[in-house]
């Protein structure tokens, strides 16, 4: 490991100082204050001048989880590598990353190079050898910490929404946000809740009327559009934004058919009966999977990650009464959810969207649960679009049996099938004497 610089400049490579700031949440130290706080240790510890200029990176509203964030890797990747910085400088271990295994292969991609690494909370400095087994535990801390704050977070999420507060997001088409400011002084907070807008809600209503009589999204758009009726953002009807709308339960009228339908489906009610009284709508939460996936070709230096979105089913969704106004009747809601149903199961083979082969066929091997299609975006693999079979299942922490490359296993079986067209093939021959031996039994059990 190099030696500190000299007042001679021997080594003119500069120092970097990195700051992120994560989207999980708000508390914490700014930007601002990690550079400032890193500029004071850094002089001291690398006897800098007042003056010196740093050189500066910045991730704001990313998580320290993954390695894919743009001014770390543009740190890494470019300047590192071409010799432009001989230390780096972060506030906290956690503020350049929070995951193990990235954080080891950091050190070991920072002594390559000849970089110093200085963390100013903890007052470590690479330079010294002794500091590196610090590091390899406030690692290992920094990752539980980020699983820990995670669950926190979460938990809180759903304590709110007991509340029927609206926890923020895309303001449904038929709402607007109203904020309420309660108490004074420390005390003063605010809490945000929807409020309907009577236009958009009889065009919301509108919308199930159309599809109740046409049982089509394909048409209930286009007659939406006929009507000149415009979605929030100002745009024409289609089949995607129709499907959301008349999947989401925000409309949904909080009464006991509602109650009993979720009881009977849902894994978590986060409300009583006594709250189902036919004058709310109803919250629902955990509606979708995010997942981001470290692909098979990925590396610390060169991340590659994909980005999966998909629907849950409703079984996993949480449910509470909100403050809102509910604009459709519960059976009504009920009856599109069926005709939804229907449309899917009809036209999920094989999948639109990546034409897999297996859709709908396959379940997982562990615990039984129909593997989901989700589609990698902008990925290809032998000129077809990459997706997986994911289980529902290892999400919600009752399945250890993750995803498998739906490319590949599509491959398989069709190669598996093309051999049953040989004739002379060893397998066909054992199929086909099984199939005789079948008919000769049920042959026999007859004329029994």
């Amino acid at each position: 490991m190099m030696k500190k610089q000299k007042r001679n400049n021997e080594d003119n490579r500069g120092v970097a100082i990195y700051a992120r700031k994560s989207r999980i949440t708000n508390k914490g130290d700014s930007i601002g204050v990690q550079f400032k706080q890193c500029a004071e240790y850094a002089k001291r510890e690398l006897q800098l001048d007042d003056d010196y200029s740093f050189m500066e990176y910045e991730d704001k509203g990313l998580s320290g989880y993954y390695s894919d964030r743009p001014d770390f890797q543009r740190m890494l990747l470019h300047d590192i590598e071409m010799s432009k910085i001989r230390a780096v400088v972060c506030y906290k271990l956690d503020r350049i990353g929070r995951k193990t295994s990235d954080l080891l292969r950091l050190l070991d991609f920072l002594e390559k190079h000849k970089v110093d690494l200085l963390i100013c909370s903890n007052n470590i400095n690479t330079a010294s050898g002794v500091f590196k087994i610090f590091i390899q535990i406030f690692a290992v801390v920094a990752e539980f910490e980020r699983d820990t704050l995670t669950e926190r977070i979460t938990d809180n999420m759903m304590e709110l929404a007991k509340d029927g507060r609206w926890l923020g997001g895309n303001t449904p088409t038929g709402f607007t946000v109203k904020r309420v400011k309660t108490g004074s002084g420390k005390n003063k907070s605010a809490y945000s809740y929807l409020e309907s807008i009577p236009e958009e809600k009889a065009m919301i209503q509108k919308l199930y009327e159309i599809f109740s009589s046409t049982r089509s999204i394909k048409k209930t758009a286009d007659r939406m559009n006929e009507l000149s009726y415009r979605i929030k953002i100002g745009s024409k009807f289609n089949t995607s934004t129709t499907r959301l709308l008349l999947k989401n339960p925000v409309y949904y009228v909080a009464d006991e058919i509602a109650y009993n339908y979720f009881y009977e489906n849902v894994g978590e009610l986060c409300a009583d009966l006594s709250e189902f009284y036919d004058q709310h709508g109803l919250s629902a939460y955990n509606k979708t999977d995010q997942e981001k996936f470290e692909d098979a070709d990925s590396t610390f230096i060169s991340p590659k990650f994909v980005q999966l979105m998909s629907a849950k089913p409703v079984s996993e969704w949480i449910i509470s009464v909100g403050r809102h106004e509910g604009f459709i009747p519960s059976q009504q809601w009920i009856d599109t959810q069926n005709i939804l149903n229907s449309i899917a199961e009809k036209y999920n083979r094989p999948h639109r969207k990546t034409n897999a082969l297996l859709a709908g066929l396959v379940y997982c091997p562990y615990c039984g649960k129909r593997l989901r299609v989700i589609s990698e975006s902008n990925r290809w693999t032998n000129g077809k679009p990459r997706f997986k079979y994911v289980c529902p299942g290892y999400r919600a922490e009752e399945c250890t049996f993750r995803a498998v490359d739906g490319v590949l296993l599509d491959e398989f079986v069709v190669k598996q099938l093309s051999t049953l067209s040989d004739g002379d093939s060893e397998y066909f021959t054992e199929l086909l004497n099984q199939k005789a031996s079948d008919i000769l039994r049920i042959l026999r059990m007859n004329r029994n």
